[in-house]
């Protein structure tokens, strides 16, 4: 069962994809050049006075371009550079800053001169403490406002920022510090004082404080949806902003960053549903558009006006050649703000062998989206139905949806006007409905779906062995998309009524007992039989309890949000794949960044349920555990998990993990009678804390049980003169049995194998009297005692022939 209503969404979005409509649409075609024999990284613009210049990362060195004219642009002069790929260019002033893998440092740019071809340069290899340093560059961005440059992806820490002062003499930039904590980024964003830096290597997206170069503070991080973060870009309000990933499957995503500590993903767009074709590069925001290039599909804008709610409204398509297996062909990067308001384009491209790239001159056409929202329910339940498809039956791109977790969807398109949609999911009846969509405007649609074909699973839970109902046991369907949750009552018995069509898993537990399973795809009855023993994969909830003196961290049940510190996981992404189900206990659980919800100034505690093990002569017990210990504020990671065991009053450390790693582990046999009394009152703990000086702490726990051995017939409070009297014995059908009790007291007549575990129970009544069992025991031998809640008698052997 592991992750498969995920998987199982995942695969109808995928076969219900639909293409985006060919045509291109509010981008208007003006011009194009080409550049035989070279290629094109990134592009930047650059105006001045009155006129517009497009500033082209060539591998041969920066192409300068007068695009005043859009529909005649001219070429008026290379400068040369390192012969290579990746060329990145940002400007400040009346300065072009470009950057190159191939080296030689910064290279600056006096655009003074334009729109003359006698434009002047040098490289700036460093000074200070990295004088003669600074190489190879990978990608920069300028914050404006403060006057500071920040170097992506060079050689120097590790590949961290370089931050570069432009303020007393831009074309003589000074060092001014630098921001590797979290070690490479790719590429970033700089606005006052704050850098946004994607680290492509681990998918994580960071906002840092930079008013101290010398100390950064970091604020929060957070994990993109492809785990492979290029780029990022502020909206407008500063309070949300978007990124890219450099691989499939490839989203425009925003975020509200307005609590950089706790970073919320708000949604994500592709130019596919699915965004496995296509990868996004670089999105650039004019006036809360998104403004994005897409390698094998062009340029693409989104209205970004609603962050929750991401809609394309333009799209052209650069990159007309047929498919040829490489996702990174075509169009580098779009830059759309120069006064115009045209953008400009550029085509890396390499194909075959033989290398053209391509400048794009286009007008675009800034339209708002019409949206679509709502939320869809299942009429027999009224409860929220996942993955449902909302199609909007129009010609226009992305025009499908699907439900999320809590039934909801937002999509939308830019034209207006009047539609059918129809809402649709296997197991239910669709409709089809008329809509009216108003530019700007939010068209509400909430729909219930009717069950094709349901049905009802009536059931009973009884112990193994003694068939005996079991009240209070939970109860889980789990389906193709649908999961139905139960408890059963004080006759064991359990009815779930509207079942969609499909098969399921019936799943069911109490503490005390190891779970069992069934399975059912039709109306009928079952019987779901289920052990003795103390088991607890977290699939259900079977009453475990957490205490906390932390600000942050708490024990949660739950599906793992995993995070990464410095390429290291520390939260886990997954639970134990071996026990059938993605639930498990972590410590903090909210995603982000690493120490967006880890233990924090304190301890958390996670308890058992009480056992029962003095009928036993030890427990053994087991469980599968994650520890991450590391980052903080200095000093080396001082942290632990423990496991105490808890026996009347009694507490005793039975295990100790002090070694962290970014992975779950298993803790071995633990034999509880070396360290506690075998008692009726056990529990097992787990704790971990954030101890001084702070460092970032996570734990889990996973597959816990314990295993009752050594069945022993004598209790310390044995009751000398209750008596059983058995015949025949041995017997080959059944065995009479009398029985007295010196006390008027609930007993209970209970039956045990050689291994100790529970064959049979019959509540007696009255101190005195006769009853009959075992007629249906296999042949062996028998452990028979009378107990009440507190006492126990001397058991007899009895034989079954």
């Amino acid at each position: 069962m592991k992750n498969l209503l995920h998987s199982c969404l995942w695969l109808v979005l995928i076969l219900t994809t639909t293409s985006l409509f060919a045509q291109d649409y509010n981008l208007q075609f003006r011009s194009s050049l080409e550049y035989p024999g070279q290629t094109l990284a990134n592009i930047c613009g650059y105006a001045q006075n009155g006129r517009e210049y497009a500033l082209l990362g060539a591998s041969q060195g920066l192409q300068i371009v007068d695009v005043t004219n859009p529909d005649a642009p001219v070429n008026i002069v290379q400068i040369p550079g390192p012969n290579n790929l990746w060329k990145e260019i940002k400007t400040y002033g009346h300065y072009a800053y470009v950057t190159s893998e191939g080296g030689q440092g910064l290279q600056i740019v006096d655009l003074t001169n334009l729109p003359a071809a006698d434009v002047v340069s040098h490289f700036y290899t460093g000074d200070g403490v990295i004088a003669g340093q600074l190489n190879r560059i990978h990608a920069l961005h300028i914050d404006v406002k403060k006057g500071f440059l920040y170097a992506f992806g060079s050689g120097l820490y590790n590949g961290g920022a370089v931050v570069l002062d432009l303020n007393t003499d831009p074309y003589n930039p000074t060092f001014a510090g630098k921001f590797d904590q979290l070690g490479y980024v790719h590429d970033g964003y700089a606005d006052n004082d704050t850098l946004y830096a994607g680290h492509i290597y681990t998918g994580t997206l960071s906002i840092t404080d930079m008013s101290d170069k010398s100390n950064p503070v970091l604020l929060g991080t957070t994990q993109t949806p492809a785990k492979f973060t290029h780029n990022a870009w502020l909206l407008d309000d500063h309070k949300r902003i978007l990124t890219t990933d450099e691989k499939v499957p490839s989203f425009v995503t925003s975020y509200d960053i307005s609590n950089p500590a706790d970073i919320k993903e708000l949604d994500r767009v592709s130019t596919t549903l699915d965004g496995l074709s296509s990868i996004g590069h670089n999105t650039h925001v004019r006036n809360d558009w998104a403004i994005t290039s897409w390698y094998t599909d062009g340029v693409t804008i989104v209205d970004a006006h609603k962050p929750d709610n991401l809609v394309q409204v333009a799209r052209y398509d650069t990159w007309l050649q047929p498919f040829s297996g490489d996702l990174f062909e075509g169009c580098w990067g779009a830059y759309p703000f120069l006064p115009s308001g045209n953008i400009i384009l550029s085509n890396i491209p390499v194909t075959g062998g033989a290398a053209t790239g391509k400048l794009f001159v286009l007008t675009p056409t800034y339209v708002r989206a019409c949206y679509l929202e709502g939320k869809i329910t299942n009429g027999c339940t009224n409860t929220p139905l996942i993955g449902a498809t909302i199609q909007i039956n129009s010609s226009d791109a992305n025009n499908t949806d699907f439900s999320k977790n809590n039934g909801e969807f937002k999509m939308g398109q830019v034209t207006p006007g009047n539609f059918t949609v129809t809402v649709s999911k296997a197991g239910f009846i669709a409709q089809t409905l008329n809509i009216a969509l108003a530019t700007a405007q939010v068209t509400p649609l909430n729909v219930t779906l009717q069950p094709e074909s349901g049905f009802s699973v009536a059931g009973t839970v009884v112990e193994t062995g003694t068939l005996q109902p079991i009240a209070n046991a939970g109860v889980t369907l789990v389906g193709p998309s649908q999961m139905y949750q139960v408890q059963t009552n004080g006759n064991g018995q359990f009815n779930v009524n509207c079942v969609a069509s499909g098969d399921y898993t019936v799943v069911t537990g109490l503490w005390g007992y190891k779970p069992g399973t069934a399975t059912v795809s039709a109306n009928g009855n079952i019987t779901v039989q289920i052990p003795r023993g103390y088991y607890d994969d977290f699939l259900l909830d079977l009453g475990w309890t957490n205490t906390s003196t932390a600000s942050s961290g708490d024990w949660v049940r739950g599906e793992p949000i995993g995070t990464v510190n410095n390429n290291d996981q520390s939260n886990p992404e997954e639970d134990v794949l071996t026990d059938g189900n993605d639930q498990c206990y972590i410590t903090g659980n909210e995603g982000g960044g690493a120490g967006n919800d880890d233990v924090d100034n304190g301890s958390v505690t996670l308890k058992s349920p009480v056992m029962k093990l003095a009928n036993y002569q030890d427990g053994i017990l087991s469980f599968w555990y994650w520890f991450y210990n590391g980052g903080g504020n200095g000093g080396t990671p001082n942290d632990k998990l423990i496991v105490q065991a808890i026996s009347n009053g009694q507490t005793t450390t039975v295990f100790t993990q002090t070694q962290s790693e970014s992975a779950w582990r298993f803790s071995g046999d633990i034999h509880l009678k070396d360290f506690v009394p075998m008692s009726d009152n056990l529990q097992v703990q787990f704790i971990t804390a954030d101890d001084a000086p702070a460092h970032l702490v996570e734990g889990g726990v996973d597959i816990f049980q314990v295993v009752p051995t050594g069945f022993s017939s004598v209790r310390p409070d044995l009751v000398n003169d209750a008596t059983l009297q058995i015949s025949p014995n041995p017997s080959a059908t059944e065995f009479a049995v009398r029985y007295a009790w010196p006390a008027t007291e609930k007993i209970t007549l209970e039956a045990r194998n050689l291994l100790g575990q529970v064959v049979a129970t019959q509540t007696l009544t009255g101190s005195t009297g006769n009853v009959q069992i075992g007629a249906t025991w296999p042949q062996g031998v028998y452990l028979l005692s009378l107990r009440s809640e507190t006492r126990q008698g001397t058991a007899v052997k009895v034989v079954k022939q």
